[in-house]
C-alpha cells in the first residue's frame, strides 16, 4: 500500500508538507529506510537538534497510568498473552502517525515530546530505529511499561505468574548491597524504601505485588562491558536466570561477579520483609532460600552483530513472560521488532494479540 502526499501541520503552526507518496507501507523496511533519513541522514539530524537546542518545545504526547487506572480490553475470552504473534504486521494508520511524527524533527529540531516520564528528543528515535541502533534506559524502561500495561488490561490481574522491575531496580540494589557490604549476618540489614516499593508492587507503574506473582524479569545494565541482559528472579525455586543475547562477551564466572550483588541482597530484601513467612509464599520453602541464590545462563537466541542487545533483552522479556517461543527473536527480525516498539510508543499502547 503505497500513501499518498499529506500535507500536516507542524509544531510551530504553520504549514508544512509531509511527503509521503513514495513509502510503502507494507514494507517495514521501506518505513526505516525514511525514518533514518529523516533522524540519522548521516548524523545531520542529530546535529541539528545540538546546535539550535536554546529553547525546546515540549509535547506531552500520553501520560503514565497506574494498574487501577487502567481500562480493560473487550476481547474474546480466549484472548491471552499466549496468543501473541510476535510477527503480526504495524497496522498501516500507526506507521503513518509514526512517519508523522518523526518528520516533525525537519521542522523543529528543538522539539521534545514526551511519552510518559520520558522526554524524548530527536535522538531518542534516531537510535530506536536506526540498525544496530543503542537502546538506552528511556527505550527500555517505556517497551516494559506497555508490556505491564497491556497484562493490565487483558484482564484483572491479581495472581500473575510474572511481573517486571524498572530499569533503575539494579542500582537500587547495588547501593544497598554497598550500604550493607560490611554485615556477615543478615541481621540487621538496612534495606532501602526504594526496594521495598518495588517488592509490593507500588512502583514501577503497572507492577505487581511479588507475592502475587512466581518470577519477575528485570533489566540489566552492565556497565563495564556496555551490554543489556535479561534477569528473571524465580521465587519458587530462588534462583537467577541471566537471558544473554552475547554469551561469548562476558565468561560464566565474570558474569557471576557482577550479579553478586543481586544474588546477596535479594534473600536479605525478601527475609527483612519477612517474605517467605507471611502470605501465599509462607510455609512453602523447599530448601535454604536465605542463602545467595545461584546464577544460571538461560539457553536463548544469540545477536549477530554490536547494537541490539537491548532490543534482544525487551524480547526475550516479552516473549517468556508470555510463555512464547524465542524463535523469532533473531538479528533479522530485530529491524521489525525496533519499528514496532517506535510504533507502540508513538501510540502509547503494545499491541494485543
Amino acid at each position: 500500500m503505497l500513501v499518498g502526499d499529506d500535507i500536516g501541520e507542524s509544531t510551530e503552526g504553520t504549514k508544512v508538507e509531509v511527503t509521503l507518496g513514495d513509502i510503502d507501507l507494507d514494507q517495514p523496511t521501506a518505513v526505516l529506510s525514511q525514518l533514518n533519513v529523516w533522524l540519522n541522514d548521516e548524523g545531520q539530524g542529530v546535529e541539528r537538534g545540538v546546535q539550535l537546542r536554546k529553547r525546546k518545545m515540549i509535547i506531552s504526547m500520553w501520560k503514565i497510568v497506574e494498574a487501577s487506572e487502567v481500562v480493560q480490553k473487550n476481547l474474546p475470552k480466549t484472548t491471552g498473552l499466549q496468543t501473541l504473534d510476535p510477527m503480526k504486521a504495524i497496522p498501516h494508520d500507526d506507521m503513518v502517525k509514526l512517519l508523522k511524527l518523526c518528520s516533525e524533527w525537519l521542522h523543529n529540531p528543538n522539539l521534545v515530546m514526551q511519552f510518559g516520564n520520558v522526554e524524548a528528543e530527536i535522538e531518542f528515535f534516531a537510535s530506536l530505529v536506526k540498525a544496530d541502533g543503542w537502546l538506552k534506559g528511556d527505550h527500555i524502561e517505556l517497551g516494559l511499561y506497555l508490556i505491564r500495561k497491556r497484562q493490565q488490561q487483558l484482564e484483572e490481574v491479581e495472581i500473575s505468574d510474572w511481573t517486571t522491575t524498572d530499569v533503575f531496580f539494579m542500582n537500587h540494589i547495588h547501593t544497598c548491597f554497598t550500604d550493607n557490604k560490611r554485615k556477615k549476618e543478615q541481621v540487621g540489614w538496612k534495606i532501602r524504601t526504594s526496594l521495598v516499593n518495588v517488592v509490593n508492587g507500588k512502583v514501577p507503574a503497572c507492577g505487581l505485588d511479588w507475592q502475587n506473582t512466581y518470577k519477575v524479569y528485570v533489566p540489566c545494565m552492565l556497565p563495564k562491558y556496555k551490554h543489556w541482559v535479561a534477569l528473571e528472579i524465580d521465587l519458587i525455586q530462588y534462583e537467577i536466570k541471566v537471558y544473554d543475547s552475547m554469551v561469548s562477551l562476558i565468561p560464566d564466572q565474570s558474569l557471576k561477579e557482577e550479579l553478586g550483588p543481586l544474588s546477596i541482597t535479594i534473600p536479605n530484601l525478601l527475609h527483612t520483609l519477612n517474605f517467605y513467612e507471611e502470605g501465599v509464599y509462607a510455609n512453602e520453602c523447599t530448601r535454604d532460600w536465605w542463602c545467595p541464590w545461584p546464577i544460571h545462563r538461560g539457553d536463548v537466541p544469540q545477536q549477530a552483530n554490536q547494537g541490539d542487545c537491548g532490543m534482544f533483552v525487551l524480547k526475550y522479556i516479552e516473549l517468556l513472560s508470555a510463555e512464547i517461543p524465542l524463535a523469532t527473536c533473531t538479528s533479522q527480525n530485530m529491524p521489525f521488532f525496533r519499528l514496532k516498539l517506535a510504533a507502540e510508543i508513538a501510540r502509547g499502547d503494545a499491541y494485543m494479540p
